[in-house]
């Protein structure tokens, strides 16, 4: 790994479900060593090891918690060293691995890592030089600061839900649609975006706080508040009211003036294109593209006022013509005449994306036989580096599957006193407690709308 550019770093990550155990994989994936403290106490255990799947054909398996995708996707090219932080040792174990750690990830309340002796004030003292994450809702001080919080929960109080959504009707008629009038309820996000934005925002505060440590020999500390980090990304719709005491409102996927904006059926099950008309030009171009020119010069589409001022007569237009073609037909069609205009993808359509696969976007891991689960893709990266060894450096670790290197090879433990650490319980190396994960048969998952449907049929490869 001597060309990655992490090489060297040893990250300690008591993060648990999403948003820093990610940070976490990105930056194993830049080469650093990154061991996750995990536990072999169910009551205790990241819930991703044993509440979220997917699993390869919707079965847990004996090793259930080895086998999720999500723990894989969040924890890959780690390695775990399971800590009963209940006993005395395991938080001795705990802060000497911090001092000869580079980054500490967690993301618990205020009160819990002060109640363990592990805020930052505390592991300063072992490493005064420790780069520290951490990522609660709702930052280590102000009113909020001790309320527990989730992502979904965070968005609508950081006022996603606030632009999301379908078109508010007009209030004068209920066909016309796009004008400012009070909404009605808000939609979130499909997933937990706020744990995405955490994630990319604690690495670049990991790698601008390395570059600080570089320059001047000190430590960090990172306060991540997500509720913050959600409302930063919020910009236009809040200046646009601090301005001109003005709500946005919620447009679906039209734009406050580009028309026609839209998403549009396509021919087959549930596909669909997008597309953007920007200017006059663009628009004299849409219409060859549609074989309609005559609409240039119908005095509903002549501007981009009018045009905005009729967008449902226009989309019907448009759907009429998107209707009979394939969604990649429509995108190039479009993008030869110099109209953005894109494919919107479901999750098989990305898995075979040419340009997806040919940036390498997925990036093939080979599992440990007792998983059972051979050889799979995961997604990598938004980027790349020239010249430089970033991937996925394997599969999410198992349990407890570093006791032994970093208790003995890293903290200098002799083989008895770890037997000892493993006598007590503090150690593991199986999951203790709770019970297989139930799960729905797809075709229920189906009846119940969790899943739009199943191709069994589909090959990977």
């Amino acid at each position: 790994m001597n060309d990655a550019p992490l090489t060297g770093i040893r990250v300690a990550d008591l993060s648990r479900v999403f948003a820093m155990p990610y940070a976490g994989a990105y930056l194993a994936d830049m080469g650093a060593e990154v061991i996750k403290i995990d536990t072999h106490h169910s009551q205790f255990v990241d819930t991703t090891r044993t509440l979220n799947g997917p699993y390869p054909d919707n079965e847990p398996g004996d090793l259930f918690w080895e086998r999720g995708g999500t723990f894989q996707t969040l924890n890959r090219g780690k390695r775990s060293l399971t800590l009963d932080l209940r006993a005395p040792e395991a938080l001795g174990v705990l802060k000497d691995l911090l001092r000869v750690s580079d980054i500490f990830l967690e993301n618990f309340t205020p009160r819990v890592l002060a109640r363990f002796g592990l805020d930052y004030a505390s592991v300063k003292q072992v490493r005064p030089d420790l780069i520290m994450v951490s990522n609660t809702g709702y930052g280590h001080n102000g009113p909020y600061s001790n309320f527990g919080a989730m992502a979904t929960a965070l968005e609508p109080t950081h006022g996603t839900g606030a632009f999301t959504g379908y078109l508010e009707p007009d209030a004068r008629d209920p066909n016309v649609h796009g004008s400012l009038v009070p909404g009605t309820v808000p939609n979130k996000i499909a997933n937990s975006y706020t744990d995405f934005l955490a994630s990319w925002s604690a690495q670049l505060a990991i790698l601008a706080c390395l570059l600080y440590r570089a320059r001047t020999g000190r430590g960090a500390w990172i306060d991540l508040a997500m509720y913050q980090v959600g409302a930063s990304f919020m910009g236009e719709g809040l200046l646009d009211y601090a301005f001109n005491g003005r709500r946005t409102r919620r447009i679906g996927n039209r734009h406050e003036s580009f028309s026609p904006h839209g998403c549009y059926p396509c021919r087959g099950d549930d596909e669909w294109v997008v597309l953007a008309v920007r200017n006059d030009s663009e628009w004299q171009a849409f219409c060859q593209a549609l074989e309609r020119p005559e609409l240039a010069r119908d005095p509903r589409f002549a501007d981009p006022v009018t045009r905005h001022q009729n967008q449902d007569a226009l989309d019907e237009m448009i759907r009429t013509w998107t209707s009979d073609l394939d969604q990649y037909q429509v995108m190039e069609e479009l993008q030869s005449r110099g109209i953005p205009s894109g494919p919107v993808l479901n999750a098989r359509g990305l898995l075979a994306d040419p340009h997806l696969r040919a940036r390498g976007l997925f990036e093939s891991v080979e599992h440990s036989p007792e998983t059972k689960l051979g050889r799979q893709e995961y997604l990598s990266r938004g980027w790349n580096l020239s010249d430089s060894d970033v991937h996925i450096r394997g599969e999410a670790p198992r349990l407890g599957e570093a006791n032994d290197y970093v208790l003995g090879d890293v903290l200098g433990l002799n083989p008895a006193e770890i037997e000892d650490l493993r006598t007590k319980g503090v150690i593991g190396e199986r999951l203790l407690g709770g019970g297989t994960p139930s799960t729905v048969p797809l075709a229920r998952q189906e009846e119940l709308g969790w899943i739009v449907r199943q191709e069994p049929d589909y090959q990977r490869d």
